[in-house]
């Protein structure tokens, strides 16, 4: 077992946070941004890309991934929405005390829309929350 399922209690809880807000009015305003090279998430781009349900990867999640809450930037609770202001998007670690960025901007925008990628990097960052 990794240090991830073995180490990690619980009580903590992984957020992924898209750029976007999740009215259909923004969701429309995305779409058309991203179709002219105006706007993007690159959390968007590995959880869904093109398909407006999201790739079936993500969608059928197992181990880290299916402990994710995904949210769009207006669905966090305030503390939250505090902390990743400026931030979006970026993946969090929410403790019982304090929250940890995880992945940010640069590092989703290095997993190039691939969700393999991004479940390799969120590991490869949790885990060196546990080895310290």
């Amino acid at each position: 077992m990794s240090a991830v399922t073995t180490v990690m209690p619980n009580r903590d809880k992984i957020y992924a946070i898209y750029d976007v807000r999740g009215t259909l009015g923004a969701e429309i305003a995305y779409i058309a941004g991203k179709l002219v090279g105006q706007r993007g998430c690159e959390l968007c781009d590995i959880s869904h890309g093109w398909n407006p349900l999201g790739k079936a990867a993500w969608r059928n999640a197992l181990g880290t991934l299916a402990r994710i809450e995904w949210l769009h930037a207006d669905e966090q609770p305030t503390a939250l929405s505090n902390y990743t202001s400026g931030q979006l998007p970026c993946v969090v670690l929410a403790g019982a005390e304090r929250y940890k960025t995880l992945l940010n901007r640069p590092d989703l925008e290095r997993c190039q829309g691939d969700i393999n990628a991004f479940e390799l990097a969120l590991r490869a960052a949790l885990d060196g929350l546990f080895i310290d």
